[in-house]
């Protein structure tokens, strides 16, 4: 019997920071984003003349600090069901519009915030717009919709005890996280899914969609003057303030716990957290960027490559308030893999870095970065990640 474990621990990892290389200069994308207030809304507005798409994505702040037991999974519930009718469009009528625009609407709810998202074309703007801010903001919320919507989210919590990876990573947050709103999974519980009614639905909406609430990034070939009519006339008779987003402190300091959970499965599955900087703490968070980038190459080669302990190892670095940086392997003999992971640890620890090898870390860490930026949608979630997590979105630019 393989067994399935979720290690929470504390790694000190002493790493030398880098600046900028002398000379550097601003990026010219910065000069593009526009930061503005509309009735009371802050926006923030890329505009790309290079290609036909539109991202619009609105941030919610709050995430888990807003969520009971009760509650959790909550706003993931309204987001779904929003998409089952509005006041203007019936479901199918809705969903059409959407295919023949090429529009997708989605809704997403996180640790530290939710967003409700829109991709669509310079083409179809006006339609889409109409499309998404009525599922935003006049949802129906049709009673048998409604438990449709109820019964997938319940499936899909259902697999997560299923996924071993999926199921570690609940398991590591609740002992990481203990005793803070991160204990509490944004995707929902089956009994808080379960007791959620469509009035709890309803309220959860009128409280938490309030200007003090939203943050609005668009990235797209879209005016000034444009965005700001479209939000006035959309959101402009918003409340000013309702259920408001609660700070989040770092997570308490805690001795090192392991839990192991047995079960028939062909291998071990094991996952490390340790507390780390957030967005917020620019130079440790990049330094230990940096180190992530080394260690992880490093276990890819000495667990992997030579000693084929594994398929899949790695070590990261999250990006919430209260953060975390992580190891994981996956191993049929994970003590050797493990043995071999904390030696690369104390490597790390002790052992200077070299300028080369810090700089190809650092090269291939702004190669990814600059990649997966590639799509408009990518950037509004960089912007708005950075203006709620790390300070103001110029530290997005800077950042690298």
């Amino acid at each position: 019997m393989w067994l399935a474990r979720a290690t929470v621990g504390c790694f000190l990892l002493l790493v030398a920071g880098h600046g900028a290389p002398a000379g550097a200069r601003p990026s010219d994308a910065q000069a593009r984003v526009e930061e503005f207030e509309v009735a009371g809304i802050p926006v923030l507005l890329r505009r790309i003349e290079a290609n036909e798409v539109i991202a619009v994505k609105l941030f919610i702040r709050g995430g888990t600090a807003n969520l009971t037991p009760r509650t959790a999974g909550i706003e993931r519930f309204l987001f779904a069901a929003s998409e089952r009718g509005t006041e203007k469009y019936a479901k199918d009528l809705w969903y059409a519009r959407l295919a023949s625009t090429g529009t997708r609407v989605a809704g997403a709810a996180g640790y530290d915030f939710s967003t409700f998202s829109m991709e669509t074309v310079l083409g179809s703007w006006d339609e889409a717009w109409d499309l998404y801010t009525q599922a935003l903001l006049r949802p129906t919320l049709p009673p048998s919709e409604v438990e449709l919507v109820r019964g997938q989210i319940l499936n899909s919590v259902r697999q997560r005890r299923d996924d071993p990876d999926a199921y570690m990573r609940d398991l590591a947050d609740s002992l990481f996280y203990q005793g803070h709103p991160y204990a509490l999974n944004p995707e929902g519980t089956e009994a808080a899914i379960a007791d959620i009614s469509v009035d709890d639905l309803r309220a959860w909406h009128d409280r938490r969609l309030t200007k003090d609430n939203l943050l609005l990034v668009v990235v797209g070939n879209v005016g000034r003057g444009d965005l700001e009519s479209r939000v006035e006339a959309a959101l402009g008779d918003l409340p000013e303030t309702g259920d408001a987003g609660r700070p989040v402190n770092r997570a308490p300091a805690r001795s090192a716990a392991v839990a192991v959970v047995e079960r028939r499965l062909p291998t071990n599955y094991v996952r490390g957290l340790f507390p780390a900087p957030s967005l917020g703490d620019e130079e440790d968070y990049a330094a230990l960027t940096a180190a992530m980038e080394v260690l992880s190459n490093r276990l890819f080669e000495e667990v992997r490559t030579k000693r084929n302990l594994t398929y899949a190892v790695f070590s990261g670095l999250s990006a919430r308030l209260s953060n975390y940086g992580l190891l994981y392997v996956t191993a049929v003999q994970p003590d050797s893999a493990l043995s071999v992971m904390l030696a690369e640890v104390r490597k790390l620890r002790d052992e200077p870095l070299s300028e080369d090898v810090l700089a190809a870390a650092v090269s291939v860490f702004v190669t990814e970065y600059y990649q997966g930026l590639e799509s408009n949608e990518a950037q509004a979630s960089l912007l708005g990640r950075f203006e709620l997590l790390g300070g103001s979105w110029k530290e997005a630019e800077d950042f690298v």
